[in-house]
């Protein structure tokens, strides 16, 4: 079990630090929104400022990118676990209910994220007794 636990936390962390670096470079193509104008729009307003599309990008997928890219590291090098589960807990809710309310047939990668990052603090709950006492 403890290699599947491994392999989890390790994918996870590689998956998030692929996406989070992908904010910063986009080295992947962005989804298909072929259909779902509002999810395009707001897309592409989390992802630009300005009027001009090539004028730069939003501050918001620089946060969200840095935080998924440090919390994919830390987990690849299993340190404060815990803590970036929790860090990573607003992301996974984000993610998924962006998906549910503007772009469904995507919803794959949001899912698996944030059942892995469940799966994962149920793992470690022991760590977080205390903030429910």
């Amino acid at each position: 079990m403890k290699i599947f636990h491994l392999i989890l936390r390790v994918g996870l962390g590689l998956m998030l630090l692929a996406f989070g670096l992908n904010k910063f470079f986009w080295f992947m193509p962005d989804f298909d929104f072929t259909g779902y104008p509002e999810a395009e729009h707001l897309f592409n307003a989390l992802r630009f400022s300005g009027e001009d599309p090539e004028a730069g990008k939003g501050y918001i997928m620089d946060l969200v990118g840095a935080t998924e890219a440090i919390v994919g590291l830390l987990l690849i090098l299993k340190k404060w676990v815990p803590f970036v589960l929790v860090m990573l807990v607003p992301i996974s809710i984000n993610l998924v209910m962006f998906h549910i309310m503007v772009n469904l047939p995507n919803i794959g990668p949001a899912v698996l994220v944030a059942a892995v990052n469940a799966y994962l603090i149920y793992l470690h709950w022991d760590s977080y007794r205390g903030l429910f006492k």
